[in-house]
């Protein structure tokens, strides 16, 4: 019988997260709670959400668990907040592995964190509690991600590397091996990560800028 979950958040990342569940024939979600004041505020369709107030009566700890499905506002205090909340409330937060994921790691997968599709967690590497892996990450060996992080799409935590508590990264970044990333950190999308960084940093790789050929002299000289 399918594991009947809540989802913690209504809004894009509850959506999402939704979106996953409902091929994955190992759970069902039966609702959704936030705090109170966003009960009717947000996005997701289809699932009858609740408040932190009601959510004990209306879904009962001993018969769903919880599925945090909240993004990385405020470098994922929040995410951090609502997971503590719901545990105090009595629920186990459930560590949501995707079937198409590949785990190669004997170290537990952290309480509450979420690992999708196409992602790989090499020998001997560690997630901490209630942290997001993204699709096709790469997490090699003996490396460490955090309590309360994100980690975006295409990402790669090379060995032996760490990635601080509360840190976002973002997509297709790279984090050289041995490098530790400082709690509180913000690695933008295709950032290469060669140095170890201080707590609550900010590494941006270098936006795209125009090249001064168009398109069409440029095929023209570079034959691409």
């Amino acid at each position: 019988m399918p594991q009947s979950l809540i989802l913690i958040g209504n809004g894009i990342t509850a959506e999402i997260i939704s979106g996953y569940i409902q091929y994955d024939s190992r759970y069902t979600i039966a609702g959704a709670a936030v705090d109170d004041v966003y009960v009717d505020k947000g996005t997701l369709k289809g699932v009858a959400c609740t408040s932190f107030s009601q959510v004990v009566k209306d879904f009962p700890p001993g018969q769903h668990k919880a599925l945090m499905a909240i993004g990385y506002a405020d470098l994922n205090r929040t995410r951090e907040t609502l997971f503590n909340k719901i545990k105090e409330l009595g629920y186990e937060v459930l560590t949501y592995i995707h079937p198409d994921a590949r785990i190669y790691s004997h170290e537990p997968i952290g309480e509450g964190s979420i690992v999708l599709a196409g992602s790989v967690i090499e020998p001997h590497a560690k997630v901490g509690k209630n942290s997001m892996i993204w699709c096709n990450i790469t997490i090699a060996h003996h490396s460490t991600v955090g309590d309360h992080c994100w980690i975006a799409s295409g990402t790669v935590i090379s060995g032996q590397a760490k990635v601080g508590n509360n840190s976002f990264v973002g997509v297709n970044a790279t984090i050289v091996n041995k490098v530790e990333i400082g709690e509180y950190n913000i690695v933008g999308a295709s950032a290469l990560i060669s140095k170890c960084t201080k707590p609550r940093s900010v590494y941006l790789a270098r936006s795209g800028e125009p090249f001064r050929y168009s398109s069409e002299d440029y095929i023209k000289h570079f034959g691409v």
